[in-house]
């Protein structure tokens, strides 16, 4: 049996990233003075990569919370499997309209992504009050 080749799937999905996201990572670095210290996460290591933000939303039934009813939003990354996207990364996504300007901001820290065939997702935790 034959193994289907999902990369032409991954490719046409380029179509739908419209959004981007900068990632900033904590590294292990080399101090001048050698001492080992670590890389900003807020200072990007990958800008501006092309992605989907999608939202989604659930209902939070928890009897605790019943007279509040809280409502969980949260923000998922779709990107190629060609992103280097790690859990713990800390993202800075863009939500963008149609002729390039930035509608939305967020700012988090993203999960374990789950790498398909064809393309990678990740959800992130947004930071409040940023």
């Amino acid at each position: 049996m034959d193994k289907i080749n999902f990369e032409p799937i991954g490719e046409a999905m380029k179509a739908f990233d419209t959004d981007e996201i900068d990632i900033g990572r904590r590294m292990p670095i080399q101090n001048p003075d050698g001492t080992t210290g670590e890389t900003n996460q807020d200072k990007p290591i990958y800008e501006h990569i092309p992605c989907h933000i999608s939202f989604d939303s659930i209902d939070n039934p928890d009897e605790n919370t019943v007279d509040s009813e809280p409502i969980i939003t949260m923000l998922t990354i779709n990107c190629p499997l060609e992103v280097d996207i790690q859990k713990g990364d800390y993202i800075t996504a863009r939500k963008l309209s149609f002729n390039g300007e930035v509608l939305e901001t967020y700012v988090g820290i993203i999960g374990a992504p789950e790498v398909n065939m064809s393309r990678q997702s990740a959800q992130m935790q947004m930071k409040t009050g940023v």
